[in-house]
């Protein structure tokens, strides 16, 4: 399947899940191609939820499957997440859920709808030792190899137990990355059930902006399941209208303008519905190339990456925090190799 075809077939995925009549019109293509399609883009529960009774049978029972095991995963998951939100809690620190778990208790009606590998949980910075205590006594073990991942530089530590990994975020995107309002984060959080957990979900218009500078960090190269999540978050102008003055405060907005781009270019209903505005030319150029098969190159990357940022002082202050941190990881795993060479050495020289 060359990328034209899967975008093709992306935006007819996309299109019965934003119109579940549509689904019908799936019979007409190859279901084995669609499958697939709709697996890389993670939208196979979402599908079965949505669109059920109108899928090709095939295709169909493929997406029942995959939206069982989902919805087996996202309990295993929510279990874990209570169980972290509950006991920092007990030590006096909020925590509020991000992303995946929590696009399933304030976007999807049904359990399994919206796959997530990961519990993603953001706490405030001024809780990073705390919080790193907590996870420590419940059995989690920091993934990040690099050394000096719990310096105040790094905004997330990913802590792992059992195969089920905690992606602890200290701020929602690299601190040189960006202008944040951390106060209005927390001020404007919303409640959300989490078991006896009390647990909180970002605003919308604040999860809408974290969803977008997301997509950016990542170039773009994302699951179509990402244009679904931001149809949802921002359902209306006034939620547009909202996220783009966030994205604007907190020096976002060419994130924000080229997600929106994404989502109106394969969601038109919605496009016609929150009215997202005009597109700019950097933001139609990402949404004229995004889903196809090939991931991006390196230098691809880059360009997306520094053509994402608002001001050319926000790309220098992150290239210069960002190589000072590389450096120091560079330093610090070479004197580990030369540590562990002398001591090789050592013992060599001691053996009969």
């Amino acid at each position: 399947m060359n990328a034209r075809a899967e975008r093709d077939t992306l935006a007819a995925l996309l299109a019965a899940i934003e119109e579940p009549a549509r689904a019908s019109q799936l019979a007409d293509g190859d279901v084995s191609q669609m499958l697939a399609v709709a697996r890389r883009h993670r939208l196979t529960p979402l599908l079965s939820t949505t669109c059920r009774a109108t899928l090709p049978s095939a295709l169909g029972e493929a997406c029942r499957r995959d939206h069982v095991l989902t919805a087996a995963r996202n309990l295993a998951l929510t279990a874990v997440a209570e169980e972290c939100v509950a006991a920092l809690t007990t030590v006096g620190i909020e925590a509020a859920l991000l992303k995946g778990l929590a696009y399933e208790r304030t976007l999807y009606p049904q359990t399994g709808a919206r796959p997530t590998s990961d519990v993603d949980l953001l706490v405030r910075d001024r809780d990073r030792r705390a919080a790193f205590e907590v996870l420590n006594r419940l059995g989690f073990e920091p993934r990040a190899a690099a050394p000096g991942f719990d310096e105040p530089d790094y905004h997330e530590v990913a802590w792992n137990r059992g195969g089920v990994e905690i992606d602890l975020h200290l701020a929602l995107a690299p601190y040189a990355r960006c202008a944040i309002d951390y106060d209005a984060v927390w001020r404007d959080m919303c409640p959300v059930a989490l078991g006896a957990a009390p647990a909180c979900v970002l605003a919308p218009s604040h999860a809408a902006v974290f969803h977008a500078l997301h997509m950016a960090i990542d170039h773009f190269d994302v699951p179509g399941l990402y244009v679904a999540d931001l149809a949802r978050l921002l359902a209306t102008p006034d939620g547009v209208v909202a996220a783009r003055a966030t994205a604007h405060a907190w020096r976002c907005a060419r994130p924000l303008a080229t997600a929106l781009a994404i989502t109106g270019a394969f969601q038109p209903v919605w496009a016609l519905t929150a009215a997202p505005g005009p597109v700019p030319p950097w933001a139609e150029r990402v949404a004229r190339t995004f889903g196809g098969l090939a991931r991006l190159a390196r230098p691809r990357q880059l360009w997306r990456k520094y053509e994402h940022f608002d001001t050319p002082w926000d790309a220098l202050r992150y290239t210069w925090a960002q190589g000072r941190r590389h450096a120091r990881e560079r330093i610090a795993r070479d004197i580990r190799r030369r540590s562990a060479r002398d001591r090789l050495g050592l013992a060599r020289a001691r053996r009969p």
